[in-house]
């Protein structure tokens, strides 16, 4: 690391040595962005904030938004054991594998929330560009924006026709294609379509213990947006997302045997786990039939409408109207093994509704937004687990056999040896929010801007949630051994062969089972952020901000074997402090950004561990009452040329519990104060080289390098031996030919291009520890026209 430090000091010495001599016409590009939700110069903007567009995306081989992190610096991604994604911005983020579960890293596109992490799981495309913002952005953006946020902006309808198509063809049988027709229809009504269709036949996951293979990829996005604009001052705009995802899921790698009972383990189950995994080998249950196979079968559809009325010159009414569904069923095998320790069943969708109305306009020297927010999402989040050999189960087997019913009087010795193989955990929750908002910039003097917001917001979590029996398979152990072995010691009379269809999870005091309706959780706030701005020049901006963010309570998914484990975790605070400042230097050839922050987090949501009778612990969704993170960021773009540009980003987070007292996975008390947070580096580095000149009159070539660092984290808190996530450095490339006028395009691409093993992802839930990996080596050839 001091190598690298080294390096970048280096680096900007020659930089700014060499500045000098650069020519007039080699000046930084800027970016125009709505992060403020108003049209404006990205380094006007007092918020750390990057933006990318298309070509960019492409050339850096970025088409989802889990590939975002090879160009934002800060933000990581994390792929959870029910493939589920966890995004985190400077430390801030929620490690979680519910399909129900919000994020406080808010993905948006064209202001629309996808309040759920799953939602964003389509494929990027056909797009303007997308804005990565840091810190809390709970005043104009409402819906738990607590770490920052993701908007993506498509690219919109044209007054003239125009029309492309690219294809990418590649290894693993990769044949990719892209599309989009744009134009006029009348003088009023403009349309713009397009999708992208993406597909791999020969996965890249192969069966360490036979010939078998995972990663085929099956991805279908479209996209349809209709402009119409009846008069000069009124304005509609109807946008219809729609993505769906028939490909396989990612095996894990099993790197620690951690048996939950040893002594009733399955034998042959050590032998399975390694730690020295490559990049495209796993663990994985044969095929037999007995469950679904090892794939995604997710859809999602989007319509957005927004409507515009100028009332003056400086005054607008903005209405803005979406609609998210998504249905996901996806099977994980998840404990990095041939043999059935743990696979996970997700099967779940959710139906989200929002309304914002809001008016904007500027008076003399202010500028200002009011407006009001409603969102209701309805939600079913089900999971079914097949753990047939996980050493827990056999205990139990053995326990109601042997000594709970050894004369086979309850259930058949069949019903006894194969019970307990799958269960199931189900989840109904309704999540309704209602907020008010405000935000005034107010131009002090010509250099100084004080900006001021507020929102306050109502939500209201509705749920029935409980573990269930599944197909009479978990009746046959969970009436008798579980009821046995959790009424052992407490004085209590077990109930063998009660009903458990609906909840099978004891109450809180051992002598009942719990209710599936369980109390709503009904909470408010009021989240701002004051900020002051001096700008002496145009190449010169300085903030300092304070800004308070919300992220509303949640409700676990888990398997329970008590009442508390499905108590919602209350809301989470984070207090922001940063410091920042955009400079263009060397007459505009290079642009520096820098900031240094500050979060006081309290009631931080974390999964941990809690005690329990049969099992010695179990998940439980908790609230760690303080933490904090601080840290320093920098971001320079440099065009050393017209043709040649470097950019860099470095970001340095230390994120860490400050109070918590917990138990360990042993049972044990656990002091946490000083724990760093879970999927947080310290360092992450992100640089790129875009070379782009003319070669003839007639024809261009460009070369795109871009790499992503990430320090070492760990998957747990206590960073126990086998959660390391190791630190590892991608970078992706691409070269292309193209013709001056735009008409035509080819070009070489490489992803992962010096085939690094990295896995994103540290986890255990039966037995082994996991690891799930990052792809290898993707290569190919892309070809493009545009009409």
């Amino acid at each position: 690391m001091k190598n690298i430090k080294l390096g970048l000091s280096v680096s900007m010495a020659a930089l700014l040595a060499s500045a000098g001599a650069m020519a007039q016409d080699s000046v930084y590009e800027e970016f125009l962005v709505t992060a403020q939700k108003r049209s404006e110069s990205i380094n006007d903007v007092p918020i750390s904030i990057q933006a990318y567009g298309q070509e960019t995306l492409e050339n850096a081989g970025v088409r989802d938004i889990t590939q975002l992190q090879l160009l934002a610096s800060g933000l990581s991604f994390a792929k959870s054991s029910a493939n589920t994604p966890i995004l985190t911005i400077r430390g801030v983020g929620f490690n979680t594998p519910n399909l129900s579960s919000t994020s406080p890293v808010g993905v948006y596109w064209d202001e629309v929330a996808y309040a759920y992490p799953y939602m964003a799981g389509g494929p990027v495309f056909d797009i303007e560009r997308v804005e990565v913002l840091k810190g809390p952005q709970g005043t104009l953006y409402g819906r738990n924006n607590t770490g920052g946020l993701i908007n993506f902006i498509a690219a919109k309808p044209t007054d003239d026709f125009e029309a492309g198509v690219r294809g990418e063809f590649g290894n693993f049988e990769t044949y990719n294609f892209e599309a989009f027709v744009s134009g006029a229809i009348t003088d009023t009504l403009r349309m713009r379509v397009s999708g992208r269709w993406e597909n791999s036949d020969n996965g890249w996951q192969n069966a360490i213990t036979r010939d078998d293979r995972l990663g085929q990829k099956d991805r279908l996005g479209l996209r349809a947006i209709i402009d119409f604009e009846p008069t000069d001052r009124l304005s509609f705009q109807v946008i219809g997302n729609h993505w769906r995802d028939k490909s396989d899921t990612v095996a894990g790698q099993a790197v620690l045997f951690n048996p939950d009972n040893p002594g009733f383990e399955n034998p042959g189950l050590q032998a399975l786990v390694r730690t020295d995994w490559d990049n495209d080998i796993a663990g994985w249950d044969p095929d037999d039939g007995s469950k679904p196979p090892f794939e995604t079968d997710a859809e999602f559809y989007s319509i957005s409408g927004r409507i515009t009325y100028d009332i003056n010159d400086s005054l607008s009414v903005v209405s803005l109207t979406g609609f998210n569904s998504v249905d996901r069923r996806d099977n994980n095998d998840v404990d990095g093994t041939a043999i059935e320790v743990f696979t996970q069943l997700s099967d779940g969708g959710i139906d989200s509704f929002s309304q914002e109305l809001r008016l904007q306009g500027e008076s003399g020297d202010l500028s200002y937004i009011v407006g009001g927010y409603f969102s209701r999402d309805e939600i079913n989040d089900n999971q079914i687990g097949f753990i047939d050999q996980a050493s827990a189960i056999q205990f139990l087997r053995f326990l109601a056999q042997n000594l709970v019913d050894p004369m086979n009087m309850l259930f058949s010795p069949e019903e006894y040896a194969g019970g307990f193989r799958s269960y199931r955990n189900i989840s109904e929750q309704t999540n309704r929010s209602m907020s008010l908002f405000g935000n005034v910039d107010w131009d002090l003097a010509d250099t100084f801007t004080l900006s001021a917001g507020l929102r306050y917001t109502d939500d209201k979590l509705q749920h029935n949630t409980c573990s269930a029996d599944f197909e009479g398979n978990t009746r046959p152990i969970w009436t008798t051994a579980v009821f046995a072995a959790v009424n052992l010691g407490t004085g209590n009379v077990p109930n063998y062969g009660v009903d458990v269809d609906q909840c099978m999870v004891f109450a809180n005091n051992f002598t009942d089972r719990a209710a599936f309706e369980r109390p709503d959780l009904s909470e408010d706030n009021v989240a701002g952020r004051l900020s002051l701005t001096y700008e002496p020049s145009e190449d010169l901006l300085v903030y300092a901000s304070i800004s308070r963010g919300f992220k509303s309570g949640a409700i676990p998914v888990l398997t329970a074997n008590v009442e508390s484990q499905f108590d919602p975790a209350r809301q989470e605070r984070v207090m922001a402090y940063e410091i920042g400042t955009k400079a263009s230097l060397a007459d505009r050839a290079i642009q520096l950004n820098m900031a240094a922050f500050y979060y006081d987090y309290t009631d931080k949501q974390l999964f941990a561990e809690v005690l329990d009778p049969v099992f010695t612990t179990l998940p439980k969704l908790v609230n760690i009452p303080g933490s904090r993170v601080f840290g320093l960021e920098t971001d320079i773009s440099w065009r050393a040329t017209p043709e040649l540009t470097f950019r860099s980003a470095v970001t340095y987070t230390n994120a860490e519990v400050t109070n918590y007292q917990g138990f360990n996975r042993f049972g044990q008390p656990q002091d946490f104060e000083g724990a760093r947070f879970a999927f947080t580096p310290k360092w992450t580095v992100n640089g790129s080289v875009d070379y782009d000149r003319d070669l003839t009159s007639d024809l261009g070539i460009k070369v795109f390098l871009a790499a992503n660092y990430q320090s070492a984290t760990s998957g747990s808190l206590l960073n126990e031996p086998g959660f390391e996530v190791e630190s590892y450095a991608v970078v992706n490339g691409s070269i292309n030919l193209y013709s001056l006028n735009e008409s035509w395009q080819i070009g070489l691409f490489a992803n992962n291009l010096f085939d690094t093993y990295y896995w994103t992802s540290t986890d255990t839930i039966a037995d082994t520890v996991f690891r799930i990996p990052g792809p290898p080596r993707t290569f190919g050839a892309t070809v493009s026209w545009r009409f």
